[in-house]
């Protein structure tokens, strides 16, 4: 009698390595690390934000009269000033923000963020024998200041994809073709996943001191998903700032949540998935 996992033995072990990752996660308690990420990394994200924000300002006034920003899932109408509206919710959500917390939140934000990853990171790589994070150590302040470079980079390049070719060439200060335009866009995205990616393998080496083709592959996982939900950060932003039913503001800090959430969780759970034993 011939068995479906003799027919398909590829979709028998994909299911017993995630049953077997899941395990590791929950006894690991990985997901309460995730928490301690999520609730301290959304502080550091709102005051990236605020960042992106005013160069987001900036592209969007680069051609009067024009929307320089093109988003797929967004019709938007020509008498429509995505300049003005983007300026305006810079105003209010740096006012809210920037006044209240401060450069004093942002810098203590990165370093909890950065302590809190640090702890997750050993765990899900080395479980409970790995070396206690200090968040005084030098390694924890090196991640406190690449982090936010590495995401406020990574959502750059997002927008840089967005932008029409009629802003790059008041950019470049004369007229670019579409295919070097088009071509530029492309690089971006991949840049911006070789970036996470790149990462995530530099802290897997420093970790266990070894890279697998399981580690290549957790971080390619961790770059896709980044970059993917960068888009849909982007693209939700627009979207809520052309839409007079709906206050960006609300709209800006939920989607952070998701996307600090998501990224954070695939994160952890590749890297757990990339210490698990092979069955």
């Amino acid at each position: 009698m011939v068995l479906p996992m003799d027919l398909y033995p590829g979709a028998m072990s994909v299911k017993s390595e995630v049953v077997t990752t899941w395990r590791r996660y929950r006894t690991l308690n990985l997901e309460y690390a995730a928490l301690r990420v999520v609730g301290r990394g959304l502080f550091l994200a709102m005051m990236l934000m605020v960042v992106f924000l005013f160069v987001f300002t900036k592209a969007t006034s680069l051609v009067a009269g024009e929307n320089e920003v093109l988003v797929p899932t967004v019709t938007v109408a020509p008498t429509v000033d995505l300049g003005e509206l983007a300026t305006g919710s810079f105003t209010r959500t740096s006012g809210a923000v920037v006044s209240l917390i401060g450069i004093a939140t942002l810098v203590i934000s990165a370093l909890w963020t950065s302590y809190a990853l640090r702890r997750g990171t050993t765990v899900a790589l080395r479980g409970d024998d790995g070396e206690q994070a200090h968040w005084k150590s030098w390694r924890t302040i090196a991640i406190a200041v690449l982090l936010p470079v590495v995401i406020l980079a990574t959502w750059l390049l997002t927008l840089s994809t967005s932008l029409r070719r009629r802003a790059w060439s008041v950019i470049a200060g004369q007229e670019l073709d579409p295919l070097l335009v088009n071509g530029g866009k492309v690089l971006a995205i991949a840049l911006g996943f070789l970036i996470i990616a790149g990462v995530t393998l530099v802290t897997i080496r420093a970790a266990t001191g070894r890279l697998r083709g399981r580690d290549v592959a957790a971080a390619s996982v961790v770059g896709v998903v980044t970059v993917g939900f960068n888009f849909v950060l982007l693209y939700t932003y627009v979207g809520s700032l052309i839409n007079p039913d709906v206050s960006g503001g609300i709209v800006l800090v939920f989607s952070l949540l998701l996307w600090v959430n998501i990224v954070v969780r695939v994160y952890l759970g590749a890297l757990c998935w990339a210490a698990t034993p092979r069955t």
